[in-house]
């Protein structure tokens, strides 16, 4: 009885190191290519990247998590995959965000860690969650 528990256990963790490699990969991904279009088309928004990052991301998730599961996520499995990989960005993010405040100038535009600005950060942080969980769901695979 107690192997069986390790080995549900172990299963779920390499389940979810496959579906959070998947989404990482689309991440970079998905950066990449609205980075591109974003060049192409002279815009210059950080709103281009992140979109394409997101989309990609729920399709990963949403079609790593229905392979590995052999089912298609429900919606609160899709939620909580998003959150989780929300959270893993936001905190290997961290130092990054440190560093960019701290490597600045004083007087320059990223003067200072202000309440608006990390408002700012957990609100995107929040859109992007949901709107990765909304998308997940619709990319989840259909059985025919």
């Amino acid at each position: 009885m107690e192997d069986t528990a390790q080995d549900e256990w172990l299963a779920a963790i390499s389940a979810a190191a496959v579906v959070y490699a998947a989404m990482l990969t689309a991440t970079v991904g998905g950066q990449l290519c609205g980075i591109g279009l974003d060049a192409l088309i002279g815009a210059h928004h950080l709103w281009i990247p992140l979109s394409f990052s997101v989309l990609l991301e729920a399709l990963a998730g949403a079609r790593a998590g229905a392979a590995r599961s052999r089912r298609a996520l429900t919606s609160r499995e899709s939620a909580r995959v998003s959150v989780t990989y929300s959270l893993g960005l936001a905190l290997v993010s961290v130092p990054l965000a440190v560093w960019i405040v701290a490597s600045h100038p004083a007087g320059g535009a990223f003067e200072g860690v202000t309440f608006a600005r990390v408002a700012l950060g957990l609100a995107v942080l929040v859109l992007c969650t949901c709107a990765r969980w909304v998308l997940m769901v619709g990319f989840a695979p259909r059985r025919p």
